[in-house]
């Protein structure tokens, strides 16, 4: 499973803010923890960045030209209901905040800035989100053993959380064992399923029985069963051991 730290590296941050002295040091100290920070100047320039580039948090000023903060969000949320987004704020824009509201902003930071107390808030909203996103990503996971994931979403075979170098003949016979928990595929069906093509069953039965083969060698940890005038199965962890 991916941690918080790795999760954080994947992120990218829209940040916009007029004062264009201060956004450069804002910008170092995201960085830092973020995959990239992208600069917006107003509210109208953060817009045309979003619609073109891939968004996972906005941290915003209220008070902009072209584009105030509160236009800025309300567009954002025609187009993304989702998406986090905190307000930077003076005091004196509280009751703009209290009208953000309805419009779900996850937070507020208060000017002149304190950065710990940034950082904090950013992390909370970036935890919240990263629960959400971990939950999301459980429904994909098969627990095949203890230290053994497939995730049904990426395709893609996990020990100890590093991912497992399969060809494609692997993948796909991994597919098709996993897409439904413990079912017996018969031989042509898992040949089907990985040459895809018009077949005469005695070419491929040695170069299947071949490719489980290898999978049980490379895997040792994975139980691919013959059941006898059947076909193969996967046996894996019980739902309550998930």
């Amino acid at each position: 499973m991916i941690t918080l730290e790795s999760y954080k590296k994947q992120l990218n941050i829209l940040y916009v803010e007029d004062d264009i002295l201060f956004t450069p040091k804002i910008k170092y100290i995201l960085e830092k923890s973020f995959k990239s920070v992208l600069i917006a100047t107003n509210g109208q320039e953060a817009l045309e960045f979003f619609k073109i580039n891939k968004i996972d948090l906005i941290i915003s000023d209220i008070n902009m030209p072209k584009m105030d903060g509160l236009t800025f969000l309300k567009k954002i949320r025609e187009i993304n209901n989702d998406i986090p987004f905190i307000f930077v704020t003076a005091r004196q824009e509280i009751n703009t905040i209290i009208d953000a509201i309805q419009f779900d902003i996850n937070n507020y930071i208060l000017k002149p800035i304190d950065l710990k107390k940034f950082l904090f808030i950013i992390n909370k909203t970036v935890e919240k989100e990263y629960k959400r996103y971990i939950r999301i990503e459980k429904k994909y996971l098969i627990k095949i053993d203890e230290n053994i994931i497939w995730n049904k979403k990426t395709k893609m075979l996990l020990k100890n959380g590093i991912p497992v170098k399969l060809t494609k003949k692997e993948l796909l016979l991994l597919d098709l064992l996993l897409s439904s928990e413990e079912k017996v595929y018969s031989l042509s069906e898992m040949i089907y399923q990985i040459w895809d093509e018009d077949y005469e069953q005695k070419d491929y039965i040695s170069n299947l029985k071949n490719i489980i083969s290898r999978l049980r060698n490379k895997i040792t940890e994975i139980n691919i069963e013959n059941i006898y005038g059947l076909g193969y199965t996967i046996k894996v962890k019980n739902q309550e051991d998930k």
